[in-house]
């Protein structure tokens, strides 16, 4: 038996994943040069095609719905390879500037080193590397002050994701340090909203343990010195332990923790040819990148 194709058009993917980034028919009318019931037209007959319900309207809300969530992760990646062919083939050098968000709640050096190259590599871009906590970084990416970011959040799908991963924050403290079950443990921490420290504290609070923040930074390489001193206990990722760190485990009276999300973050509509470039480049080392989970997603 023959098999029956069905092509998803560029042009119809492009209107659905603008409508989900700007969240607004008219915006998106605007953007692209359509009308709003023009909008509402082709994202009807997206929807015909796929066979699914793809958003759905909640006031003045636009909501996706779990189809329209799988939908999005392949769109996004289906425009980017549409647009990079283009540039390819036009032979597009690529140059303005770059206005990049990294997180100083996640070790970042994998993706400096990326970025460092990229610039290298395209010397008639100019890159504008903002490092801050993860909430700031997407709160930026929504108004459109970053072209894109790396970030954590709390739950998957999030808005404007086109790439993520999870890992399990692990306890830890110094190799020799010592715990006394009789004060209160001591917690190094990012300061209050950090994704790590609510795990920390949450899980603490339900082994009704008694528990101080000892210490508080922003950044993950102030909470690694802190460990190694001896000053208490915190959460990291695997790839940001150090030697002379310790993992501390369940039977030792440390809950499991759960998974933190990181991901890569923009709005298609938004980016340039080099911003295309710079994701196109991230996505080849992250695909190597030994990480738990790989995946892509919708919002």
């Amino acid at each position: 038996m023959t098999r029956k194709f069905t092509n998803l058009q560029t042009d119809l993917l492009r209107t659905f994943v603008t409508v989900v980034d700007l969240r607004n028919y008219t915006e998106t009318g605007n953007v692209l040069g359509r009308t709003q019931p023009a909008i509402s037209l082709q994202i009807k007959r997206l929807e015909e095609i796929v066979g699914a319900k793809l958003i759905k309207h909640e006031g003045k809300q636009v909501e996706l719905t779990p189809d329209g969530q799988t939908l999005l992760g392949y769109a996004r990646e289906m425009l980017r390879l549409n647009d990079r062919a283009v540039a390819n083939l036009h032979q597009t050098t690529a140059h303005g500037t770059l206005t990049i968000g990294l997180p100083v709640d996640y070790s970042i050096d994998f993706f400096q080193s990326i970025i460092a190259r990229f610039s290298r590599e395209n010397p008639a871009v100019s890159l504008d590397i903002r490092c801050d906590r993860s909430r700031e970084l997407l709160a930026a990416l929504q108004v459109d002050d970053l072209d894109m970011t790396i970030a954590i959040t709390d739950e998957m799908p999030a808005p404007h994701v086109s790439l993520f991963w999870s890992e399990r924050p692990v306890w830890v403290c110094a190799r020799k340090h010592t715990i006394d079950p009789d004060r209160p443990l001591r917690v190094i921490a990012h300061p209050d909203g950090c994704f790590y420290r609510r795990r920390m504290i949450d899980a603490l609070n339900a082994e009704g343990r008694d528990w101080r923040v000892s210490f508080e930074s922003l950044g993950v390489a102030a909470l690694q010195k802190a460990v190694l001193d001896g000053m208490g206990v915190t959460a990291l990722t695997k790839k940001t332990l150090l030697p002379g760190m310790r993992v501390l485990t369940p039977s030792e009276g440390f809950p499991l923790l759960s998974n933190i999300h990181i991901g890569l973050f923009y709005k298609h509509v938004k980016l340039s040819d080099a911003a295309l470039k710079l994701i196109e480049q991230i996505t080849e080392d992250v695909s190597s990148f030994q990480l738990p989970t790989r995946t892509r997603s919708g919002p």
